[in-house]
Parts: C-alpha cells; sequence; structure tokens
C-alpha cells in the first residue's frame, strides 16, 4: 500500500500566492487584490483551526475514536498557523524595509 503525501488545504493558497509575489504579476489583474488572497489566507487557517477544535472536542465526547485523524487535523492547523505567523513576520520586516529607504 503505497502513502500519499498529506496536502494541506492552505498550501495551494499559498503556491498562488507565492507565485504571484516572485512573479511580480498584478493580483488586479485576475480580479484578486493582494489584501483578498492574505484574507484568504487567514480564513482557511481559522477554519482548519475549527476543525481541529471540532475534532477534538468529537474525541473528547466519544463520538470520534480514531485519535490519528485528530491528531493530524491539530497538527495541520498548527503548521498552517504557523505558516501564516512567519508570512506576516516577512510582510512587517519588508515593510519595515521600505520605510527605512531614503528618497
Amino acid at each position: 500500500m503505497e502513502k500519499e503525501p498529506v496536502q494541506f488545504p492552505i498550501s495551494s493558497a499559498i503556491e498562488e500566492l507565492m507565485s504571484k509575489v516572485g512573479k511580480g504579476k498584478d493580483t488586479r489583474k485576475n480580479g484578486v487584490s493582494f489584501q483578498q488572497m492574505l484574507s484568504n489566507l487567514v480564513n482557511k487557517v481559522d477554519q482548519l483551526e475549527k476543525n481541529a477544535d471540532y475534532s477534538v472536542q468529537k474525541l473528547i465526547t466519544g463520538d470520534e475514536e480514531n485519535i490519528h485523524q485528530v491528531m493530524i487535523a491539530v497538527e495541520e492547523a498548527n503548521l498552517a498557523f504557523q505558516l501564516m505567523m512567519e508570512i506576516r513576520n516577512k510582510l512587517v520586516e519588508a515593510y519595515k524595509e521600505i520605510m527605512r529607504m531614503q528618497i
């Protein structure tokens, strides 16, 4: 039995964001602004955290017996949150660097 790699729901949105930012594309041409893309990423992370909380509640109440799925959901939410925080930190660093530039 061959195992498939774990695919995070947020990874496709991050890959899309990074490809557009890396290539210098104007995201408004596609009808989606940079702000909307970041907002979508935050919403996906929030949804992952809600799903993890719901899975933990089901495990505690006895509705869910598969602890592996619960742990996967919790770790997925944790990784997505850490990634979101790193993206935020890089954006703040870039903003500070731009503010230090002399005109």
